[in-house]
């Protein structure tokens, strides 16, 4: 179960440099990747009261069609922290080539 959420992170990761890789201003670059970085890898408990950890992309899809809706808000509070938490690392690491 490690290996698959190692391979999962590390996919998304490559996807989000990827995403990327077609802008060229540094902020924009920086806020592309946070964004998809955060809906990618983002994590949360499947159903309230449960201990299994799902990705929130897959949560809202399902709650927005086949399972009954516990609420976005349950979601959205750990995808705004885990994007704002993203947003502020990459400024730091993101590697400035020029200075745009």
């Amino acid at each position: 179960m490690i290996f698959f959420w190692i391979l999962y992170l590390s996919l998304s990761l490559i996807v989000s440099f990827l995403l990327t890789s077609f802008i060229k201003k540094r902020l924009l670059k920086v806020l592309v990747f946070s964004i998809s970085f955060s809906l990618i890898s983002s994590l949360w408990f499947k159903s309230p009261g449960d201990a299994t950890l799902v990705p929130i992309i897959s949560i809202f899809f399902l709650e927005n069609t086949i399972l009954e809706s516990n609420g976005l808000s349950r979601i959205i509070r750990p995808l705004s922290l885990f994007f704002v938490i993203t947003f502020i690392l990459s400024i730091f690491f993101w590697k400035n080539k020029s200075n745009d």
